[in-house]
């Protein structure tokens, strides 16, 4: 049985999701950056889709979740 998640739990949870999305994108691209010995290029385009993709992933979570 799925019992509900309390709002306040649901929402750290969330905030944890995001950042840590965004956070692996940037060292992700960080470091490839630093392996092709390039401009912060690869940091940013990783760090725009982390965002994306963890903005995707808290619509997702939120979508499901009954208030």
């Amino acid at each position: 049985m799925n019992k509900p998640v309390p709002p306040g739990l649901l929402l750290v949870g969330v905030g944890t999701m995001l950042t840590s999305m965004v956070v692996a994108g940037f060292v992700l691209g960080y470091f490839t950056d630093v392996w092709l010995d390039s401009s912060p290029i690869f940091m940013l385009v990783f760090g725009g889709l982390g965002l994306v993709g963890g903005i995707l992933k808290v619509y997702r979570l939120l979508a499901r979740t009954a208030w």
